[in-house]
């Protein structure tokens, strides 16, 4: 009996040795299947650099230089090929992080019962965890740009473009720290700031290919907060991956309970030693900022694209917003970051009552809440309009931006009252506020035509500006069309008004890519199909003043192609008039498309700001 109970005793041993001995192997094989490529790909960078220090050696001596690799550079790869993922917390991270909640999540019991090990978790084997180079191949040592541009780019963020997105940057260091902390931070900084140099297309361009290798390599991997920082960056300048960089900050951020910053910034009594990695208040004070920014980008994406946002609006943001502002400390920059915090709380009331999808007429009973929301509007403007000062940097941009962001409000507020309206008339109910509508859009474009410190930063602010100038440019345009007669509108002022626009936008320096060059055709031929339609030129000679040729694009533009489909075919003559053509949904170079920012609820509209 004692020998057979030490033979079950042995086999069960066995067994555990067995299957722990298998847990290893497969997590090992599992970690290499995720690490294989990389490392093929930094053996490829080590011979590539060492064959080019040959050519400078032997070009220093006077003999020839080695025979050219078989191989091409390894910037030069395909845009599937991943980046080296260098930045902090770099394990690669397989089977999903346990909840870093106090509070006991239901996946926490699950991972414990299930998980074969992660290699970022606490109980994995430290001889199993992937050993990363020291050393980080960001953009420059990969070869994507040269030192002395990634630093002229880089410059050129941190002295301006950081100041329009509330100084985010501010505490990231310069650009030879970021070498050896973050990757991806220089990649983002470096692709928003070529964005807006006028000189190389082609510098913005691999610049952005790279950005997106980085994101798009690290998706299933753990990150920190520099990989967040990077996200929001781009998420506010780069239009075409804007929702797709957003969501992923936002799920990371849940993930690592960025808002729990708040509480041990505040209430630091409430947390155990320890409890807050050692991190500094003002670490606690920028991971608050980047919570309410990653809040701002979701609702301002809600907006553009008609669409609920994915951040819940819990108590982090609906009171602690005014906690956060009257704290000790605050700065200029914090008090227009809430401003847009406080603006957007309002803007998504106005989303929750009037839903963002449905095309029905509105009732004659929510005119009380459309009155109750333009007051809440005023009431902002006025709170803060006397709280924002002069930034030396962009100079009066934050008090300009504020009445942007007014008009921004009143306009969105105030475009419910068009939908479904399918052509009849405004009800006399919903008539005051039409007309403050149609106010709101008008004073948007008269403040870019008398404000020069406007004008300079449109090559500068966030996208969100943009689209929401074109939004404006085609509600105008449309009400130009349908409504002129009942509100009253003076058609040869407001066309001639947006044709001077126009004819600024396309006076700015700027590549195609950038939201100014791609709304301007499309507004150009906006202008000239309403202007057909209702039968006048507004004043407006398209030939002298270069209209025809704005409605075209710019010819290495992403939509060039669109544009000259819509003049060929889009628009026919229908007895001596202009009959306005489907515009389809513009696909840019990289494939993605603005389809979404068509979706504004206008009656018998299909709207593209882009294009």
């Amino acid at each position: 009996m004692t020998g057979h109970r030490v033979f079950v005793v042995h086999e069960e041993v066995c067994n555990a040795f067995s299957i722990r001995a298998f847990k290893l192997y497969s997590m090992e094989a599992r970690e290499n299947s995720c690490t294989e490529y990389r490392q093929t790909e930094l053996l490829q960078i080590d011979i590539y650099n060492l064959h080019e220090t040959l050519e400078i050696v032997c070009r220093r001596l006077g003999v020839s230089v080695p025979r050219a690799l078989s191989t091409r550079a390894p910037v030069k790869v395909s845009q599937d090929n991943g980046a080296i993922s260098s930045d902090n917390d770099q394990e690669c991270e397989i089977s999903p992080p346990t909840s870093p909640s106090a509070v006991q999540a239901p996946i926490d019991t699950f991972l414990e019962v299930t998980k074969l090990g992660s290699p970022t978790s606490a109980d994995t084997p430290h001889s199993l965890r992937q050993n990363r180079p020291n050393q980080n191949f960001d953009l420059i040592g990969k070869g994507v740009t040269s030192l002395a541009v990634a630093e002229n780019l880089a410059q050129s963020y941190f002295s301006r473009l950081d100041h329009y997105l509330y100084g985010i940057g501010s505490s990231l260091g310069d650009l030879q720290s970021l070498r050896h902390t973050s990757p991806i931070l220089i990649a983002a900084i470096c692709t928003v700031s070529a964005l807006h140099d006028p000189k190389d297309q082609s510098l913005y361009e691999a610049c952005n290919r790279e950005f997106r290798r980085r994101v798009s390599r690290s998706v299933f991997e753990k990150r920190g907060i520099d990989h967040l920082q990077a996200l929001c960056i781009g998420s506010f300048w780069l239009t075409d991956a804007s929702r797709i960089l957003c969501s992923d900050a936002l799920r990371r951020a849940a993930d690592t309970r960025l808002h729990k910053h708040f509480q041990q910034l505040l209430q630091p009594q409430a947390f155990q030693p320890g409890s807050g990695m050692n991190l500094t208040p003002a670490d606690h004070t920028n991971r608050i900022r980047l919570w309410y920014l990653l809040f701002i980008c979701d609702q301002h994406l809600s907006i553009l694209h008609n669409r609920d946002p994915l951040l819940r609006t819990d108590k982090e943001i609906t009171a602690n917003w005014e906690l956060f502002l009257e704290r000790e400390g605050a700065t200029d920059s914090d008090i227009r970051l809430m401003s847009q915090v406080a603006l957007l709380l309002i803007m998504g009331q106005v989303r929750d009552t009037f839903g963002s999808e449905l095309d029905d007429k509105l009732s004659k009973g929510l005119a009380v809440h459309l009155v109750s929301y333009s007051k809440q509007l005023d009431m902002w403007y006025n709170r803060f309009s006397k709280l924002f000062k002069p930034n030396p940097h962009i100079g009066n941009f934050p008090m300009r931006g504020l009445q942007m962001h007014y008009q921004f409000g009143k306009l969105y507020l105030g475009h419910h009252v068009f939908k479904g309206l399918k052509g009849e008339p405004v009800p006399p109910y919903f008539l005051s506020l039409a007309n403050t509508t149609r106010d709101a859009a008008v004073e948007i474009f008269d403040m870019i035509i008398r404000d020069t410190e406007l004008q300079q930063s449109l090559v500068g602010m966030p996208h969100y500006f943009h689209i929401m100038i074109a939004f404006a440019g085609h509600f105008l345009l449309e009400i130009c069309s349908k409504y002129h007669s009942q509100l009253c509108i003076d058609l040869d002022h407001n066309f001639d008004l947006i044709s001077r626009v126009l004819n600024l936008f396309q006076s700015l320096p700027c590549i195609p890519q950038h939201p100014i060059s791609r709304m301007t055709a499309g507004l150009a031929r906006k202008l000239m199909t309403s202007a057909a339609t209702v039968n006048i030129n507004g004043g407006i000679d398209y030939q002298s003043t270069g209209i025809q040729e704005m409605a075209m694009g710019h010819p290495n533009g992403p939509d060039s192609y669109l544009a000259s489909q819509v003049l060929d075919n889009g628009q026919q003559r229908n007895n001596n008039q202009f009959v306005p053509g489907f515009m389809h949904p513009a696909t840019n170079q990289h494939g993605l498309m603005f389809s979404d920012f068509e979706q504004f609820s206008f009656p018998e509209m299909t709207m593209n700001f882009m294009s």
